[in-house]
C-alpha cells in the first residue's frame, strides 16, 4: 500500500485542479480513484529529470512533483486541450512543464526516467514498440521505465477493463481513442520490452478490479 506521504501528495495534486473546467475535474478525480497512482509513484526515482508520456491532464506529473521537490518533470501528450488544463496547474513551479507532442513520432528528450500510465493500449502493437524504442534511446544504461498497463487474459477483470475503456472513449474522455484497444497478454508485452532494449519485470496491481499490471523496466546495455 502507498505510504501516507504519497497519498497526501496525491491529494495536493488533485487540489491543483480545483479551478479546472468541470469535465476535467471529474476526469482527474476519477483517475485519482481508479488508477492507483500513489503506488506507481513510489517506483519512480526521487530525483532527476522524469518524462511522463501520454500525461493527459497532467495528474500523474503533478503527483511526481508534489511527492518529491528534487524531481524535474516534463509531461507530454498529443491532446492540446488536456495540455492546456495541465499547464494551468503549474502555478510558477519551474520544475514542472507540459508540451504537446506525438509520442509515437517524437521520442522523449534525454532523461533519467520515463513513465507511461494507462496509455499504451491506445496504440497498435507496432506503434507501442516504436514508443519503447524511442524511450530506450533517451535513457542511459540501467535507467528506469515504469509502465502501468492492463493485460489481456481470460479473466472477468479483463471484461471489466475493456468495458471501462469503451465507456471512456464513448464519453470523449480519451482523444483519438480507437474502436479497438490493444491490450497485450503479459508474455507479448515482456517480449516487446526485450526487443525494444529493456529488461522488465511485471508486478500485478490487485487493489482495483481490473487486470492492471506494472512493468518495471530498465534499459539494457545493448539497447
Amino acid at each position: 500500500m502507498p505510504g501516507s506521504t504519497t497519498t497526501a501528495a496525491l491529494e495536493r495534486a488533485v487540489h491543483r485542479y480545483r479551478r479546472a473546467p468541470l469535465a476535467a475535474r471529474w476526469s482527474v478525480h476519477g483517475r485519482a480513484f481508479l488508477s492507483d497512482l500513489a503506488r506507481i509513484e513510489e517506483y519512480v526515482p526521487r530525483h532527476g529529470f522524469v518524462v511522463d508520456l501520454g500525461c493527459g491532464d497532467g495528474l500523474f506529473a503533478n503527483l511526481l512533483a508534489e511527492a518529491s521537490p528534487r524531481r524535474r518533470i516534463l509531461g507530454v501528450d498529443i491532446d492540446d486541450r488536456k495540455i492546456a488544463v495541465a499547464r494551468a496547474t503549474i502555478a510558477g513551479r519551474d520544475a514542472l512543464r507540459f508540451e504537446v507532442s506525438d509520442i509515437v513520432r517524437v521520442p522523449p528528450p534525454r532523461c533519467d526516467a520515463v513513465t507511461i500510465v494507462d496509455v499504451l493500449y491506445l496504440f497498435a502493437p507496432e506503434d507501442q514498440e516504436r514508443i519503447l524504442r524511442g524511450i530506450a534511446d533517451a535513457l542511459a544504461e540501467g535507467a528506469p521505465l515504469i509502465v502501468k498497463a492492463q493485460e489481456a487474459r481470460i479473466d472477468p477483470r479483463y471484461a471489466l477493463t475493456y468495458a471501462q475503456e469503451v465507456l471512456s472513449a464513448s464519453l470523449g474522455l480519451t482523444r483519438g481513442a480507437r474502436s479497438r484497444f490493444h491490450f497485450a497478454p503479459r508474455e507479448t508485452a515482456m517480449a516487446m520490452f526485450g526487443r525494444a532494449g529493456f529488461r522488465a519485470e511485471a508486478v500485478e496491481m490487485r487493489s482495483r478490479p481490473y487486470t492492471d499490471v506494472l512493468y518495471l523496466a530498465r534499459r539494457s546495455p545493448a539497447a
